[in-house]
């Protein structure tokens, strides 16, 4: 049974649920007690052995899990340890395992398309570390500026056992966890706008950046920006969800679950995210309209316009109690091009697109820096008055990776896409309550990281994998929306 069937009860969610509230009860008390870090991560560990060796399917499920509510992956971190890296270790060790000693075939090799693009991929990434040892960039920063890439060897690894029943799981995991990052964004913005006298502000910050959780920056009057790089996932989670209560249009519960994402998606002030959001819904919104005819454009509309009369409370409830603020204006950090952040980006745009106009075929390798001028007072400040800002991390992503790993890269990756895309709508007719939401968050996915980097980073990697695994796993399949 489909997870987007009516009237569908399934409680394991709610499981999830549990085990992230209780992980995030965890990482406080661990950041507060930091020797607890070392047994949690080894109960970690451990836990994913025994259960991936007890069924291989929980080789995806636990490091999905960790993916989608661990931002950076050091909910946990002891020495060079981390939660995100302990799982890895984990799940590849077991694969390894049962792959030589089940005499198992790579499942992924049976598509040929797939397995020569992810193949070429690992070995410009490896050429560029080998590029960047030739130009002696410093080890530290081709280790910190490659080692993302390391997560694709997971592709072989789910491929070879997800199949379609399956969804059900995977989407409560996700459902789960970014219903945690979505209330503790409320949460965090609630106690830095009311300053409770009787909380330890500055532990609960750093909690959030020593964890690499997120941000939490001032913003203007009492309002206060929470960002969270897991944030994306309440993305493809609102895709999920929005469809699910276009056929359930009397379901309460989904429609407060999307006001809590859309809030807390608002509260991130993320640019990025609000222009992947708006670009996959109006993807998502076209392609509703090809494939349902009835009365599908005055729902949409209904419960958009629904949702944002929700949020604006919500926001307003998070803000103002138990003691009134005032709520402060959000339009300049829309538009407002001389806002630091942005003004930052625009500034190092012009190095960067020189840089590549160089050398735009190979690139430069892994760890590769370049230097700007910044407005942003994390950087221009009395310590460098002049704004000088020296970086391997770019935020501009699509021109982060041809820099560094030229255009072949670049044209990897995008066939990549363009295969998901085309297997995508080969099926779509049979299944667009499950591929419409898939394609709509792999398009914000594809817009985010053109101002923000994630395709070069876990957590935009492991979303392009699982939405590859899961566009694959449908044959032609003939079933109506409705």
């Amino acid at each position: 049974m489909s997870y987007f069937s009516k009237n569908k009860r399934n409680d394991s969610w709610r499981i999830w649920l549990a085990i992230f509230i209780i992980a995030e009860l965890l990482s406080w008390l661990a950041f507060n007690f930091s020797q607890l870090n070392l047994l949690i991560l080894s109960l970690v560990g451990l836990s994913t052995i025994v259960l991936s060796l007890k069924n291989p399917i929980y080789t995806l499920f636990l490091p999905l899990a960790e993916l989608f509510w661990g931002s950076l992956g050091h909910s946990f971190y002891y020495g060079v340890l981390n939660t995100r890296l302990v799982v890895f270790i984990s799940v590849i060790f077991v694969f390894v395992i049962q792959l030589f000693l089940g005499r198992r075939q790579l499942k992924i090799k049976t598509n040929k398309s797939l397995w020569f693009i992810w193949l070429l991929i690992l070995l410009l990434v490896v050429g560029g570390i080998v590029l960047a040892y030739y130009e002696r960039y410093a080890p530290i920063d081709i280790f910190l500026d490659a080692n993302a890439y390391l997560y694709l060897l997971y592709l072989p690894v789910w491929y070879q056992f997800y199949d379609a029943k399956y969804l059900t799981e995977v989407v409560d995991i996700l459902k789960a966890a970014a219903l945690v990052i979505a209330l503790k964004t409320l949460v965090m913005f609630n106690i830095f706008a009311q300053e409770y006298s009787w909380l330890d502000m500055n532990s609960i910050y750093k909690w959030i950046r020593d964890t690499r959780t997120g941000e939490i920056t001032f913003f203007y009057g009492n309002f206060w920006r929470i960002f969270m790089q897991s944030q994306v996932y309440l993305i493809a989670a609102w895709f999920i969800i929005f469809i699910k209560q276009l056929r359930e249009y009397q379901n309460g519960g989904n429609f407060i679950y999307l006001s809590i994402l859309t809030t807390a998606l608002y509260i991130s002030l993320s640019r990025s995210f609000w222009l992947g959001l708006v670009v996959g819904l109006i993807f998502l919104l076209v392609h509703l309209i090809i494939y349902q005819k009835k009365q599908i454009f005055f729902l949409s509309g209904l419960l958009l316009g629904s949702l944002v009369l929700s949020s604006f409370i919500l926001l307003q409830l998070f803000l103002n109690v138990p003691q009134w603020k005032r709520l402060a204006s959000l339009s300049q950090r829309g538009i407002d091009t001389a806002e630091p952040a942005a003004n930052s980006r625009l500034q190092l745009l012009a190095p960067l697109w020189q840089a590549i106009k160089e050398q735009p075929i190979v690139g430069y390798g892994f760890g590769k820096k370049l230097t700007y001028y910044s407005v942003d007072p994390r950087i221009k400040n009395e310590q460098n008055p002049e704004g000088l800002h020296t970086t391997y991390a770019f935020e501009w992503g699509w021109l982060d990776q041809w820099l560094k790993s030229g255009i072949f890269f670049i044209v990897l990756m995008w066939s990549w896409i363009i295969l998901i895309y085309n297997r995508g709508y080969r099926v779509l007719a049979g299944r667009p309550e499950i591929l419409l939401p898939i394609l709509a968050t792999l398009t914000s996915l594809v817009v985010i990281h053109i101002f923000t980097p994630f395709l070069n980073h876990p957590l935009g990697l492991g979303l392009l994998m699982l939405i590859t695994i899961i566009s694959f796993s449908y044959g032609q399949e003939s079933k109506s929306y409705r």
